[in-house]
């Protein structure tokens, strides 16, 4: 009607926001999927019979640190695991490529990447498998920020570390790494040492373990069951080249407790050990940025 006043709501809608989708990228057998597109069956060997391991690599400046010995060791885990030896791994740049490509499509911008690698076998047969082709699953993420010292580790004697023919590199005897994370958690620690079976020194949760006494440089030797790391590897080679003279060998607890100097290492630094229960440790030794400014050129 003509004069009639319509009457107007001013109470303002509560407009809910809409998440944004934002997909998370795998490089799975050499396909770029999104992460919900994956799908891997309930017989995946690596699910039923821990048939596989992993590799993890740091991206950074524009190239995979250590790419060569990284490459070497998964070689020599395939051969251990008796796979064949799967396509994206044969040629280094192409490798490479395939990693700087899926950190593009993920639009992952950090100075540090973590890269993992997962390989297993194909599917099929119970304990004895029917296939020896090997699937590769890769992922990336912005490397965590972490402290660039240790204040606290104690040690862990629970399950020791063993040396087998495995044993050198990650995946198929996990287990007593999380049990050890549990402990070192439960206990306070910000690091723990592990034990090989005669309660040698042999590693620490992900990382390798040296230290320094009167200027000579001692690490466990492989034999005590730790990982075969690639920055151990860089290490020694770098004591080598600064004519350090190194010890590699079974150590007790009581000559790391002796040590001068002890510091942890792996793909992603050297982080001094600044207490092992109320022992204290030099916080810095000269040999250190040495050593250092050769691993990371």
């Amino acid at each position: 009607m003509a004069g009639q006043k319509i009457p107007v709501n001013l109470t303002r809608s509560k407009i809910t926001p809409t998440a944004i989708y934002v997909p998370h990228y795998l490089l799975y057998n050499s396909q770029y999927l999104e992460e919900q597109e994956l799908k891997l069956s309930y017989n995946n060997r690596s699910l039923q019979y821990n048939d596989g391991f992993f590799d993890t690599l740091i991206y950074t400046q524009n190239r995979v640190r250590f790419l060569f010995d990284h490459l070497d060791r998964m070689k020599k885990a395939i051969q251990a695991l008796n796979l064949n030896y799967p396509e994206v791994l044969k040629n280094a740049e192409k490798f490479s490529d395939a990693i700087r490509l899926l950190i593009q499509k993920n639009n992952i911008a950090a100075e540090a990447i973590r890269v993992k690698v997962n390989i297993w076998r194909k599917a099929g047969g119970l304990f004895t498998p029917e296939s020896n082709e090997a699937e590769v699953l890769i992922s990336v993420q912005a490397q965590n920020s972490f402290s660039p010292s240790i204040k606290l580790a104690g040690f862990y004697a629970d399950l020791p570390n063993r040396f087998t023919p495995f044993s050198f590199f990650k995946g198929p005897y996990a287990l007593h790494y999380v049990q050890a994370s549990i402990a070192k958690k439960r206990s306070g620690f910000d690091e723990i040492v592990l034990l090989d079976e005669k309660k040698n020194i042999s590693e620490c949760l992900a990382s390798n373990i040296f230290w320094i006494k009167n200027n000579q440089l001692f690490t466990p030797a492989l034999e005590t069951g730790c990982i075969a790391g690639i920055m151990r590897l860089n290490i020694l080679r770098a004591a080598q080249m600064l004519r350090i003279e190194v010890q590699e060998g079974f150590f007790s607890q009581s000559d790391l407790l002796a040590a001068d100097f002890i510091f942890t290492s792996n793909v992603t630094a050297l982080r001094p050990v600044l207490s092992i229960y109320d022992q204290q440790f030099a916080p810095q030794h000269s040999l250190l940025p040495q050593l250092e400014k050769l691993v990371f050129a």
